[in-house]
C-alpha cells in the first residue's frame, strides 16, 4: 500500500485540503485528512507534496494516434478535403513500423498531458501496433479498427465480410487484455463510408460481446446533406432504426445534430464526444452542448488530433465553455465544472468503464498530480476553475493508472520517451 496526497484533492463531494489516498491493488482503499491517514497506515510510498492537486486522471474520448504524423500539414480546410487531400492518404501509406511509432508518440505525448484513458480510432490496417503500445504504456485503452466498406479509397476500403471477420479477431485477441485496461470498440468511421449491411453486422458484434459501438456522426454540414440525401433522414435516425442506438453507443461530434435527434440520443442512453478543438479548426460548427446536457445527453470530450494539433485536455475542457459563451453570447451557457466533469468522468461512463473517473473509496486508482508551482495556479483561489481555464500540460506532475505509476515528478517510468520521440521524427515525415 503507498499513499498520494496533495495540499488539494478533487474528490467526488468535493476538495478536500491537506488530504491523503491509500493506494492498494490498484484501488483506493480509503481517504482522509492527511495527519489522520498517516496515523492508519504505515505507508510503503508516498507520491506527492502540499503544493499539488491531486484529480482523476483525464479520458480523451475521441483521437486518432494513427493520424499524428499529419501535425503541421492539416491546417486551413474543412472536414471532407481535409480527408481527402491528407488523412486518407497518409492511411493508405501505413506501415507496421510508421503505426508503431504513431502509436507510442500519441500515447506518450497524452501521458505528459495527464490522460490515463483514451479511446483510439485508429486506421483500417495494423491496428495492433496500437494495442501493444497502450499495453506497453499501462494506460487505459479503448481501440477499434476503422471500418469502412464503400466510398473510401481503394487503400482502405475492404468488402463487407472482411471488415467484419477482422474486427471479430482483434476482439477475441485484446479485448479484456492487460488486466481489463485494454478494450475494443467496433468503430465504423462514419455512414459515408459504412453500407447497411456493415452497420447491421457491427450490431451482431456489439450485442454479442457486450462492447462499445462508436462512430463519427454529422459534423460537417456537406457530410449532412449526403446523409439526408441518401437516407431521407438523418444519420442519428437512421442509426437507431438500425437499432445501434443505446447506452453502448458513443457519437463522435453531434455538431448538425437537431434537437428532435438530440432527444433520440438521450430517450436511448448514447453518448456524446465532443471535439471542439477539432470543430473549430475544420470550421465544423458548434455542438450544442448545452441543451444535450439540459436532456440527459452524457457528453464527453475528446481531442480528436490530429483534426487537432495536440492531446491537451485542459484546452478541450476550456474550448467546450469559450466556444459555447461565444456562441450565444451568454457567460453562463457553460462553466467549468461541467466541462471538468466531460473530461473526466462522462468519459468513463460513455465508455462503459466502471469505478474510474473520479476520485472516491473502491474507484481505480487512475489519478495525476498537477504542480500549483506555476503561475496558473499563483494565486489558487479556485481549483476547478483554474484547471479549466488557466492550466496547460506543463503543470502535470505525475501520472497513475490503475494504481501504476506510469510518470512520476515529470519522468515516464514505462517507456524511453527520448528514444520514442526520436523515432517519431526520423520516420513519420509526410511530405504535401
Amino acid at each position: 500500500m503507498y499513499e498520494i496526497w496533495g495540499g488539494w484533492v478533487i474528490t467526488s463531494e468535493g476538495i478536500k485540503e491537506n488530504y491523503s489516498l491509500a493506494i492498494e491493488k490498484g484501488i483506493i482503499k480509503d481517504m482522509g485528512p492527511r495527519d489522520e491517514m498517516r496515523k492508519k497506515y504505515n505507508f510503503e510510498d508516498s507520491i506527492g507534496k502540499y503544493s499539488r492537486i491531486v484529480c482523476p486522471g483525464f479520458v480523451d474520448a475521441h483521437m486518432h494516434s494513427f493520424q499524428i504524423a499529419t501535425k503541421g500539414l492539416t491546417a486551413d480546410e474543412s472536414l471532407l478535403e481535409w480527408l481527402k487531400k491528407y488523412i486518407w492518404k497518409w492511411e493508405g501509406e501505413l506501415t507496421k513500423e510508421r503505426a508503431k511509432a504513431c502509436a507510442e508518440s500519441a500515447y506518450l505525448h497524452m501521458l505528459h498531458c495527464g490522460v490515463t484513458t483514451f479511446s483510439d480510432y485508429t486506421s483500417v490496417h495494423h491496428v495492433e501496433e496500437a494495442f501493444k503500445a497502450a499495453r506497453k504504456f499501462g494506460m487505459r485503452a479503448v481501440i477499434g479498427k476503422t471500418l469502412m466498406d464503400r466510398n473510401s479509397p481503394p487503400e482502405l476500403q475492404q468488402d463487407t465480410d472482411a471488415c467484419l471477420k477482422e474486427t471479430k479477431s482483434l476482439l477475441k485477441k485484446w479485448h479484456g487484455q492487460k488486466k481489463g485496461l485494454l478494450s475494443y470498440a467496433v468503430t465504423p468511421r462514419f455512414c459515408i463510408t459504412a453500407t447497411d449491411d456493415l452497420l447491421r453486422g457491427c450490431k451482431k458484434i456489439c450485442d454479442q460481446y457486450k462492447v462499445l459501438f462508436r462512430t463519427h456522426t454529422e459534423e460537417n454540414m456537406s457530410e449532412v446533406k449526403w446523409e439526408r440525401k441518401e437516407y431521407g433522414k438523418s444519420s442519428i435516425q437512421h442509426l437507431d432504426e438500425l437499432g445501434l442506438l443505446n447506452e453502448r453507443t458513443l457519437l463522435t461530434h453531434c455538431v448538425w445534430t437537431s434537437k428532435k435527434d438530440i432527444r433520440l440520443i438521450a430517450k436511448n442512453n448514447a453518448s456524446v464526444s465532443h471535439c471542439p478543438g477539432s470543430n473549430m479548426l475544420l470550421a465544423s460548427g458548434a455542438a450544442d452542448t448545452p441543451y444535450m446536457l439540459k436532456k440527459g445527453v452524457n457528453v464527453c470530450l475528446g481531442t480528436d488530433v490530429a483534426a487537432y494539433y495536440n492531446f491537451s485536455m485542459f484546452e478541450q475542457a476550456r474550448l467546450a465553455c469559450l466556444m459555447q459563451k461565444e456562441e450565444r453570447h451568454d457567460p453562463h451557457a457553460m462553466d467549468h465544472i461541467r466541462a471538468f466533469a466531460m473530461a473526466t468522468k462522462n468519459g468513463a461512463n460513455a465508455l462503459g468503464l466502471k469505478h474510474t473517473g473520479e476520485i472516491k473509496v473502491g474507484n481505480k486508482a487512475d489519478l495525476i498530480l498537477l504542480s500549483t508551482t506555476h503561475l496558473a495556479f499563483s494565486p489558487l483561489n479556485d481549483a476547478i476553475s483554474q484547471i479549466v481555464y488557466s492550466t496547460f500540460p506543463y503543470a502535470v506532475d505525475s501520472v497513475i493508472c490503475n494504481g501504476k505509476v506510469l510518470m512520476r515528478e515529470r519522468e515516464v517510468l514505462v517507456a524511453d520517451a527520448r528514444k520514442i520521440m526520436y523515432r517519431a521524427k526520423e520516420i513519420l515525415g509526410v511530405k504535401k
